[in-house]
């Protein structure tokens, strides 16, 4: 499979003036979000994850971050688990792993301001499919090879169909695959006109 091409270097175009643009508008929102975390969680202020990418290549996804160092302590100590039945990717309306300023990053998705700069390194898109760790993809060569066709996105077809709600990694899954085979500018334009009020609404 593999994308027209003049479709995908306006897409690219697009990417570079908008995020080049958003990183200086919230340039000042991330500095102050950083000193926020500096002053009140011990350890580095972002969360650096290795991604798959197009091409199968994999990248470092930038994040600020939003958890404690002993996430999986934490999770372990209530009693909790990230995975649920079937694969479900389960939210806790209070996850212990959370800390106070990053709960408050992640409920208007500051957070993710950062990924801005993997958009403008050609590491990723505004839109696309979810960016994913390479352990979950270990196990799918084929579906791997499928989500490679396009650079995965800050936001997608699973972001607003499924942000803030317990869906499954075949949900996910199934939505980037969807977003692959449809693939339009104007699919784009929806989903980002969509992932605003996504951002904005109540928790």
């Amino acid at each position: 499979m593999q994308l027209c091409e003049w479709p995908s270097a306006i897409k690219r175009f697009i990417d570079i003036v908008i995020s080049l643009t958003l990183l200086v508008a919230t340039a000042p929102i991330v500095l102050i979000a950083i000193f926020a975390i500096a002053v009140t969680s011990k350890g580095p202020v972002f969360y650096l994850g290795k991604r798959y990418g197009a091409r199968e290549r994999q990248f470092t996804c930038f994040k600020l971050r939003t958890m404690h160092l002993n996430q999986g302590a934490l999770l372990h100590e209530k009693g909790l688990n990230s995975l649920g039945a079937n694969g479900r990717l389960l939210v806790f309306n209070d996850d212990p792993r959370i800390g106070r300023v990053g709960r408050f990053l992640r409920r208007f998705s500051i957070d993710e301001v950062p990924q801005l700069l993997n958009v403008l390194a050609g590491d990723m898109s505004l839109i696309g499919p979810r960016p994913l760790p390479p352990s979950m993809l270990e196990g799918f060569p084929e579906i791997r090879a499928m989500r490679s066709v396009v650079r995965p996105g800050m936001s997608g077809l699973w972001q607003v169909r499924h942000r803030k709600k317990n869906a499954s990694v075949l949900d996910m899954l199934e939505d980037d695959l969807e977003y692959i085979r449809t693939f339009s500018l104007s699919l784009d334009l929806k989903i980002a006109w969509a992932t605003i009020p996504k951002i904005i609404e109540p928790s």
